[in-house]
């Protein structure tokens, strides 16, 4: 993937759930379903995890899809919808794929979905800074940095 194009519209939906998240971490798809860009947020459970298990991170510095991402990931892969990117924010940290981001979006060393983008969101005191695409490069075997395009 050379670069992820998206709708204003969508960016702008993106983008206001992060904020709508702040401060803790937001996430959700793009999809293409029928010829339709679509934005589909989802909630983060990933405080409910860290109540059942303090050890893990909160939803500041963290997120876990809750269960409205199952129907987009069943759609994947029934063939009924694409997904074109995954999002998430980083509140009050720059926009950048960290190890962590990686870790999440791969299993066994191989992207999930390796046709669909990542985008991350970085939000300072709940205003959006910056937003960025990345995708999965085969010959790093890593997720790069790319154009952002709205149209």
């Amino acid at each position: 993937m050379n670069e992820l194009r998206i709708k204003s519209a969508s960016r702008a939906a993106i983008e206001a759930h992060a904020a709508a998240c702040y401060p803790d971490e937001a996430c959700g798809f793009v999809v293409d379903r029928n010829g339709n860009e679509e934005v589909v947020p989802v909630r983060n459970v990933q405080n409910e995890r860290h109540v059942a298990d303090p050890t893990l991170r909160d939803a500041r510095t963290a997120y876990t899809m809750g269960k409205e991402a199952v129907p987009v990931l069943t759609g994947h892969e029934r063939g009924e919808l694409v997904i074109r990117a995954i999002f998430h924010s980083h509140p009050d940290h720059d926009a950048y794929f960290s190890a962590e981001d990686r870790a999440q979006a791969t299993v066994w060393d191989e992207p999930s979905y390796p046709e669909a983008a990542q985008i991350v969101i970085s939000l300072r005191g709940g205003k959006v800074k910056a937003t960025k695409a990345f995708a999965w490069e085969p010959s790093a075997r890593d997720y790069l940095e790319i154009p952002f395009v709205v149209s």
